[in-house]
């Protein structure tokens, strides 16, 4: 394998268009691609049935909200209260945590992945709800004419005004309120989705997985094919997962481009690597 093929998605339609900048996706199959790196028999439909089924229940009581507040608070007593829902802790240890079949199956879910479906519910009844990569927790926001309400979807859909967002992100972290309104803006699909990459990433590392951290980081480089960083990476990964290969091309294409501060570090990556190597042949 070698670097133009491990940037080719062909059966991830909706993460290729991603890759061509088109910010025109479906972002719950997206996310379901992700989910398929690690369940390749992932079947979508249940999926979008479940996401269709609550819009359903919800478009009657959408329709007589008198006002926002009520409308938000109608999606908390559904997706929350009444089919249950909401963060778990060990979620951020589990990759199933951001997997949208399981999230909907167990009820339980990461901040993001619990969002994504808030917001496919929402892009069903023809509502918009966003996004937001806050700090530490990502949340939704729906737009009024009195301003912004958040949503957090991992605190059983704690609905929050601006003030109190920030209040509460405060809580949560050292983070300057002026620094914390620029963070509450919508996220856009290629932020959700690196995001969710990120957090799969770090699971898989933390569990040892490296080749599921390998599937994870080829993504990144794919968005991010300029990055040193997204390379070294999943060099390092190649290496760890015996495509070494792929380590070697992936090491010499940073040492073009890399700084001359961190020439060094490749270099010594690459003895390793070419080491290797060596016991093979």
């Amino acid at each position: 394998m070698d670097i133009s093929n491990i940037l080719q998605f062909k059966q991830d339609q909706e993460f290729s268009k991603l890759l061509h900048h088109d910010n025109y996706i479906d972002l719950t199959k997206a996310a379901l691609e992700l989910a398929r790196d690690n369940q390749p028999d992932l079947q979508f439909e249940p999926v979008l049935i479940w996401i269709r089924s609550r819009a359903c229940e919800l478009s009657g009581r959408v329709a007589l909200a008198n006002d926002d507040r009520t409308l938000v608070q109608n999606f908390v007593d559904c997706l929350a209260k009444q089919h249950g829902l909401m963060g778990n802790a060990a979620c951020y240890h589990q990759p199933e945590g951001s997997y949208l079949n399981h999230v909907i199956e167990t009820k339980q879910g990461l901040p993001i992945a619990l969002s994504l479906i808030y917001m496919a519910v929402g892009k069903e009844l023809g509502i918009e709800i966003h996004g937001v990569a806050a700090p530490i927790q990502f949340l939704v926001r729906y737009e009024t004419h009195a301003g912004p309400l958040f949503v957090d979807p991992y605190a059983k859909g704690a609905i929050y005004n601006e003030q109190e967002c920030i209040e509460r992100l405060a809580e949560l972290g050292d983070f300057p309120h002026n620094q914390l309104i620029r963070l509450l803006k919508p996220a856009s699909h290629r932020e959700i989705i690196v995001r969710m990459l990120m957090n799969l990433k770090r699971i898989h590392e933390e569990r040892q997985d490296y080749q599921s951290a390998w599937n994870v980081q080829r993504r990144l480089f794919a968005l991010s094919p300029l990055s040193n960083k997204h390379k070294k990476d999943l060099a390092a990964l190649s290496f760890k997962t015996k495509q070494l290969s792929l380590a070697v091309e992936l090491l010499e294409s940073c040492l073009k481009s890399c700084p001359i501060s961190e020439q060094d570090d490749i270099k010594l990556m690459l003895q390793k690597v070419h080491a290797e190597l060596a016991k093979w042949n």
